[in-house]
C-alpha cells in the first residue's frame, strides 16, 4: 500500500502512529479519485478491489487543475490542507475494522466544521459505543497550530459547544449501519448523554526525522483534556520540507486527472478518464 502506519508512542501524552507515504504515484491516485468524486472507489482500492477508471467532464477537469497549481500563499496553504486532509482520510480507512464507519473526506480545504468522524458500533446490539473525532493540520507550524486550534476544537466538542456538527456526522454514518428510528434516538442519547468521545490529531511534521521525543513535545498538553490516555491518538507525516513536498504531489495527483480523454459527454463536453 501506498502509506504505511507505524506505531509510535507520545506517552504521557498520546499513542499514535508515525506515517511514511512509500508509495507517492499510487497515494496519488487515491487522492485524485476522492477529488472526482470517487470516494468509494479509492476506499475499495484500500480493501483491495479495482474498479473501471471514472469519467470525468472537461470542465470538472479544468477546474480541478487549477484548484491544484494555486497562484498565492493563502491558496496554496488550502491546496496543502485538502490533499493532507485526504491523505488523512485514506490513513484513517487503511486502520479501520469492520466494527468502524468513517466519513468521506472532504472536496474543499475546512477552516471550521468537523474534519473527520469515525463510528463504533457494537455489531451484536448495534449500539454506538465510541465516536472518534478527527483534527487534521498540514502546517509548517505543527506545535503551533496543536496547541492553539486542535486542543481548542476538541475542548469544544468536550463540553458540548459543537454537539450539533458531531451529533449529524455521526447520525450520517450510522444510517450507513442501517440503524433507523428508536435505534438512531439512543445512538443520540448515548453520544450526547454518556459522551463516548475519542480523540485523534494528524500534523505534518518537518524534519523528516522526527523521533518520539519530537513527538512528545509536539503533543505537550494533549494530556490536560478530560479524557483517558486510550482515547488520545496522535499521528505525524514527517517531511522534510512540508510546501515543497506537498507541491510535488499535487503534480502526481493532477497527472492522474488530465490523463486520457475518452469520447465526449452531451453535445461539447469532452470526458476524461482517471487513470
Amino acid at each position: 500500500m501506498p502509506l504505511t502506519l507505524n506505531p509510535m508512542s507520545a506517552l504521557p501524552q498520546c499513542e499514535g502512529e508515525q506515517w511514511v507515504v512509500d508509495g507517492p504515484d499510487e497515494l496519488a491516485h487515491l487522492v485524485a479519485l476522492v477529488l472526482v468524486g470517487q470516494a468509494f472507489h479509492a476506499a475499495l482500492i484500500l480493501e483491495g478491489t479495482q474498479l473501471g477508471a471514472p469519467k470525468i467532464t472537461a470542465k470538472l477537469k479544468a477546474t480541478l487543475e487549477k484548484d491544484l497549481h494555486p497562484t498565492t500563499d493563502k491558496g496554496i496553504e488550502h491546496r496543502d490542507g485538502l490533499l493532507f486532509e485526504i491523505i488523512c482520510w485514506v490513513a484513517a480507512g487503511k486502520g479501520k475494522t469492520g466494527d468502524e464507519k468513517i466519513d468521506h473526506s472532504h472536496l474543499k480545504s475546512t477552516n471550521q466544521g468537523t474534519d473527520g468522524v469515525k463510528v463504533t458500533v457494537d455489531p451484536a446490539t448495534k449500539t454506538l459505543t465510541k465516536a472518534t473525532v478527527y483534527e487534521y493540520k498540514c502546517t509548517i507550524h505543527a506545535r503551533q497550530k496543536f496547541q492553539s486550534q486542535v486542543l481548542k476544537s476538541f475542548r469544544e466538542y468536550i463540553s458540548g459547544e459543537r454537539d450539533n456538527q458531531l451529533a449529524q456526522a455521526v447520525l450520517a454514518l450510522l444510517e450507513n449501519y442501517g440503524l433507523a428510528g428508536a435505534q438512531l434516538k439512543a445512538a443520540y442519547d448515548t453520544l450526547i448523554q454518556s459522551r463516548p468521545l475519542a480523540f485523534e490529531a494528524s500534523l505534518s511534521v518537518s524534519p523528516s526525522v522526527f523521533p518520539a521525543e519530537k513527538c512528545v513535545a509536539l503533543f505537550k498538553d494533549y494530556d490536560t483534556l478530560s479524557v483517558a490516555t486510550d482515547v488520545r491518538r496522535g499521528n505525524t507525516l514527517p517531511l522534510d520540507d512540508v510546501r515543497a513536498w506537498f507541491a510535488e504531489f499535487a503534480n502526481r495527483v493532477c497527472r492522474h486527472i488530465r490523463r486520457r480523454p475518452i469520447g465526449r459527454s452531451g453535445a461539447r463536453t469532452a470526458v476524461n478518464t482517471l487513470a
